[in-house]
């Protein structure tokens, strides 16, 4: 091969590595891209957050994995439990969102007949509640206990839930519940004994998925579905406060004036899980980076072999030379 064959595959060689480069910069960028999306999450700054701000958390971290598409078969068996854990917490609090909007499009229709004050958190002494849903109407206050089974239920005569393999303890809820606001109401209006009289607070479980069934042998506290919310709470023979409108709004302003912020919890993940993820969000590029730093490193070899066959053709030729030339001169 002459020399100027050689020039032209270094050129065309020369041109393959700076694409190389080029694309390096562009997967370098990529991955610079990715790290400030996920930072721009805002994901885990906290250590708890409340039920909403859980959701949003949650949602976050299954998009990245959505988004850059991870093969969770390729990640270790700790990050697919951990990821399975989300998947189910995040189900959980959207199902159980979804039974709160279906609890307030209820109370919606209702119109002004009654005051709802939802997720109301409360502390009396030693007790600190949250309530699902508190109503006031005419005929009572009402803790509503708001429920959203994907299965059937079945609440046996001690108050015990179940639903798939899910059971909780009905009866120490609505106590816990029930008592707390009814101490809470009667040390509020402890001096205001024409109001204190009325303050009848009455236990409802609803039940907000209309596509699943439960079984109520729970004779204590009335189980309804949600379509049947009005029709509970205005038995005038069940319940007797008999509240003037003025009084609603009274009780309801002080509850709101008390309530305190929405409890937060722990996430089931930790930062080491962030991490992790961050890093299988990036593994495709990684893979890409490696590939291409590889094929540039066999260009820059073969450059490299190039230039030295065209030094070595440079010498011959002018080696070549220096014999015509002593011949001629001979």
């Amino acid at each position: 091969m002459d020399i100027n064959k050689l020039s032209e595959e270094r050129t065309l060689m020369v041109q393959q590595a700076e694409k190389e480069k080029e694309s390096l910069a562009d997967i370098q960028k990529e991955i610079k891209k990715r790290k400030d999306y996920i930072h721009s999450l805002h994901l885990l700054e906290e250590s708890k957050y409340d039920n909403n701000q859980a959701r949003t958390q949650y949602s976050g971290l299954l998009r990245i994995l959505k988004k850059y598409k991870i093969d969770l078969e390729q990640t270790s068996e700790d990050f697919q439990q951990m990821t399975q854990a989300i998947q189910d917490a995040s189900r959980g609090l959207e199902f159980g969102q979804k039974g709160e909007d279906r609890a307030a499009e209820a109370i919606e229709l209702l119109g002004d007949k009654v005051i709802s004050l939802k997720n109301l958190r409360l502390k009396y002494n030693n007790l600190d509640i949250e309530h699902d849903l508190v109503i006031i109407a005419p005929t009572g206050i009402f803790s509503v206990e708001v429920k959203n089974k994907r299965n059937n239920g079945t609440i046996s005569e001690k108050g015990i839930l179940r639903s798939g393999s899910h059971s909780e303890n009905l009866i120490e809820q609505i106590r816990r519940h029930t008592n707390s606001l009814s101490r809470y109401l009667e040390d509020i209006y402890k001096k205001q004994p024409q109001i204190k009289k009325k303050l009848k607070v009455y236990p409802i479980i609803l039940w907000a998925n209309d596509r699943s069934n439960v079984k109520d042998q729970f004779r204590e506290v009335p189980v309804c579905y949600i379509n049947r919310l009005e029709y509970e709470i205005f038995k005038k023979d069940r319940y007797t406060a008999r509240l003037s409108r003025n009084e609603m709004e009274d009780i309801s302003a002080k509850l709101k004036k008390r309530k305190h912020q929405n409890r937060l919890y722990p996430l089931c993940v930790d930062k080491t899980y962030l991490e992790e993820l961050t890093e299988y969000s990036l593994q495709d590029l990684k893979k890409q980076m490696e590939d291409t730093t590889r094929r540039l490193r066999i260009d820059e070899y073969d450059i490299r072999t190039l230039d030295k066959k065209i030094q070595q053709k440079g010498k011959s030729i002018l080696s070549k030379i220096g014999e015509l030339f002593l011949k001629d001169t001979i």
